[in-house]
């Protein structure tokens, strides 16, 4: 029997089956259900006795990691996970290992995967506890899922509220950055037909760029209320999801939402929409109205200093032409309940479901023919 390839086999389940199956309703506290805690969202923070405790979810496939990609599949859910416990003031202090791997997964994959998470935790001081590993069906590739638990810093956690109609809604880093890296590193050759190989450099990022981490923490002492990191599907699907956080809706300026020119151009090149692609290192930010202004100040700072130190003045100054601001006000909570990003240059108005899969799945198979 022909094997299935990773076309077919642990992809994240679609914006459909989150918002109209039952998974849609086990957010609201009830029998069995703990407050927060929540089938299909990333996070979930609750009392275990004076113990605040978050966990948090981090998945990859390894099928969606080029060969010669710097880092493993269970990194990635690494990033994604802490990303989420960064966005809730919290650190990582254990976690849990779940692999599920398909018949025709070779060994050695389970076992690179195992021995760069068994490294990671000692590096983050994060200890593995536990896990489990599983065969089903019969893909080429195995999904990595990482279940963290944190504990939240106090001084992170104090004297914040939760999100309301008029605060603002503020844009950090940029959107697209881990999907259109893994595009180019895994079509580079038949991407070179229609880019140099200069300009898909600029499509490209550094592994220290997908972590929110600094920026989230420096967002919460900066004054916002709430956080939510740009995963799966892009900054789109991270607008509705804050939107259903915040039980507002939400209203953002399109020109507000921060990607570089180069990862619309490779998204065209495929048919892709650039917004619903991986965005892991953005980061939304909701700030109460009269806190803005100081907030937007203190988040320049931010990250005119972060990099400044990475890239030296020389560097800076052609990023800062290459890519616009890493600090944006894009928008608002509303009362009324739509989600709608709308374009100030140009007409366009779009009212936002969860998308039924991320950019880079439809990229990879295009790629792959």
């Amino acid at each position: 029997m022909e094997k299935k390839k990773y076309d077919d086999h642990f992809v994240p389940a679609g914006g459909r089956l989150l918002q109209q199956s039952v998974l849609k309703h086990i957010r609201r506290k009830g029998d069995g259900v703990l407050e927060g805690a929540a089938i299909g969202y990333d996070a979930a923070i609750f009392q275990n006795g004076n113990n605040c405790i978050v966990q948090t979810t981090g998945v990859q496939p390894t099928g969606r990691v080029p060969e010669a990609y710097p880092l493993t599949a269970g990194e990635l859910a690494w990033i994604t996970a802490d990303n989420q416990l960064a966005t809730c003031g919290a650190v990582p202090v254990s976690m849990q290992v779940l692999l599920v791997a398909g018949t025709g997964c070779e060994e050695e994959i389970i076992r690179r995967e195992m021995q760069q998470l068994a490294k990671t935790a000692s590096e983050k001081a994060c200890p593995i506890t536990g896990g489990n590993t599983v065969y089903f069906g019969d893909a080429e590739d195995c999904l990595v899922q990482l279940v963290v638990t944190g504990e939240p810093d106090r001084e992170l956690s104090l004297g914040r509220r939760k999100p309301a109609a008029g605060d603002r809604v503020f844009f950090l880093g940029e959107t697209g950055m881990l999907g259109a890296d893994l595009l180019v590193k895994a079509g580079r050759e038949r991407l070179l037909r229609r880019f140099s190989e200069s300009y898909l450099r600029t499509m490209e990022a550094a592994p220290e760029d997908f972590s929110v981490r600094a920026a989230a923490c420096a967002a919460l002492k900066a004054g916002a209320v709430f956080l939510h990191d740009v995963s799966n599907c892009g900054v789109h699907a991270a607008l509705y999801q804050l939107s259903e956080a915040a039980g507002c809706g939400i209203r953002v300026r399109h020109e507000g939402l921060t990607i570089r020119q180069s990862v619309i151009e490779l998204c065209e090149e495929l048919s892709v929409n650039p917004y619903q692609l991986l965005g892991t290192g953005g980061l939304l930010a909701v700030v109460p109205q009269e806190k803005a202004e100081q907030f937007e100040k203190e988040m320049a700072e931010h990250f005119g200093k972060e990099m400044a130190e990475h890239f030296g003045k020389e560097m800076t100054e052609h990023f800062e032409k290459e890519m616009t601001a890493r600090v944006r006000d894009a928008g608002e909570l509303t009362k009324e309940k739509a989600r709608v990003v709308y374009a100030e240059h140009f007409p366009m108005e779009r009212y936002l479901n969860l998308p039924e899969e991320d950019a880079l799945e439809q990229g990879l198979r295009l790629l792959r023919k």
